[in-house]
This record gives C-alpha cells, structure tokens and sequence, in this order.
C-alpha cells in the first residue's frame, strides 16, 4: 500500500491547473477528470512532461543514473574540502530558523543529505516535511533516510517550475542547489512565493557562476556534456519579487555558493 499522511495529501494540486486531487486506490484524479497521476513506491507522479524543458530534461536524465551513488560522492566531497561541505550545509540550516511543527517544502531535496543537518536543529519528527524532486532515482535514495518518519513527511515527484501544491501550504520554503540548471529558475522561485504562507521564509543555496563555470562546465567529466552551452551568467536578485522584504544575497563557503532568502507578503 502506498501509504501517504492524509494532511500532507490533501496539499497535493494538478500541477497543470492547480485544481484538487482525489486518491482512488494508487492513483491522484484531477476533480474535473481531465488528469490522472500514479503514485509510486508511495511518491505521487505530479509531472507535466510536456512542461519540462531541454535543461530539465537533461538534468533529470543525469542525476537519474547518478542517484546510487550520490551520497558516497558527496562523503568524499566533504572528506576533500576538509568538512567544507558539511559546515556549508550547517550555515544553511541554521538560517532557516525551523521551529517544532512547521510545516516545510524543500524543493530539489535529492537523496536528502541535508536532513541530518536539519534535525541537528529541530528533530524531523517535530516538523512536517515535504520533499520535492525532478528525479525519481533520488527521491528513492532519500525514502530510504525517511522510514521512520512515514507519518510526518511526503516525498513527490514534479517540476519546481509548477509545484503541485495549494496556495499558501508552507511555513518555510527551500531549496539548495540546482536552481541555476533549471529552465526557469525565476519561475521555480515564483512557485515557491505562491505556496508560502504570507511572511513566510524563502531560502534558495547554490553553488556561484564560478564552481559551475570551473567545475560543473570544465573539471567535471560527469556533468560537463548535460551543461554544455548552459549560461552562466545569471543573478539571483532578478528571481525575488518586487514585494519581497528582508532581502539578503551573500557568497558563502569562500566564494563557492551563495545563500538568497527573502520574505514576502503576497496574497496572489
């Protein structure tokens, strides 16, 4: 049985039309009838994939065959930078201010590799998490950190440029890395605005134009064909909307990422 808490199900919307979702047996029905979408291994299937541009598309294709042994690589990547890694994903869970039962969205939430850092904050079982990703491969990775917390978290597979989500959901909102790949990050951001509670917090983490100019684009031999040709030169402000407040863009980790987080007021 795909087993889903019935308070996070009820946020699930068409990701094509926002409308309502109804379960009946493994699949999530469009009110209307128009749309249907499976759930599989307990993760709702919420892609439009006619929706997916050609860097999703790639993106997606690579971090699928990358997923296995996604955690390792990054157990050596922190191991190399000296615990870099780590202190980087400790900064960022520190800024997100999370408090017992807070409900949260990470978007692009991978195999998960940041939630131990989070529960060194608030234990995971005193908040409400849903996890996001284009991937399924990953998103299997990080159900696999999440069994003991079935009933108080949702993993679902979907574009972060059309969350399938209700409107003002989420307590917090966040994201670290892989924005700058996307298609349409200041859309992906717009999303994140549009399910936020009014007031709520925005955080986005990345790596700067200059990792993935050196690494990503040159050093790395397992992303340098799926960013072939990808711009670089993108700045993060253009993403935050004009009502936004609180707003903050800082490099962090000596250069290799940045931190954006902002608060807004919008009830659109």
């Amino acid at each position: 049985m795909n087993e889903i808490p019935p308070e996070l199900l009820s946020l699930l919307r068409d990701p094509v039309d926002h409308a309502q979702l109804t379960r009946v047996g493994d699949v999530l029905e469009n009110s209307s009838g128009k749309r249907s979408y499976p759930i599989v291994d307990s993760i709702p299937v919420l892609l439009d994939a006619s929706d997916l541009g050609q860097q999703n598309q790639k993106m997606q294709k690579m971090y699928e065959w990358m997923s296995v042994g996604f955690d390792v690589a990054n157990w050596f990547g922190n191991l190399f930078l000296r615990g870099g890694l780590h202190q980087f994903r400790r900064l960022f869970a520190e800024r997100l201010g999370l408090r017992p039962g807070g409900r949260c969205l990470y978007t692009s939430i991978g195999t998960g590799g940041d939630l131990p850092f989070l529960a060194e904050r608030v234990p995971l079982d005193q908040l409400e998490i849903v996890g996001l990703d284009l991937t399924m491969g990953m998103l299997r990775q990080c159900r696999k950190k999440l069994r003991n917390f079935r009933t108080n978290t949702l993993l679902v597979q979907a574009n972060a440029e059309s969350l399938p989500f209700a409107d003002q959901s989420f307590d917090v909102v966040f994201h670290v890395g892989g924005i700058n790949l996307f298609d349409r990050p200041a859309l992906a951001v717009e999303e994140m605005v549009r399910v936020a509670k009014p007031g709520s917090l925005i955080l986005i983490a990345d790596e700067t134009k200059k990792v993935i100019q050196e690494n990503y684009q040159k050093n790395n031999p397992l992303t340098r064909g799926a960013t072939k040709g990808m711009s670089a030169d993108f700045n993060a402000l253009e993403w935050v909307p004009k009502d936004a407040v609180d707003t903050t863009l800082e490099e962090v980790w000596n250069g290799k990422a940045y931190l954006l987080s902002f608060r807004t007021f919008s009830t659109k």
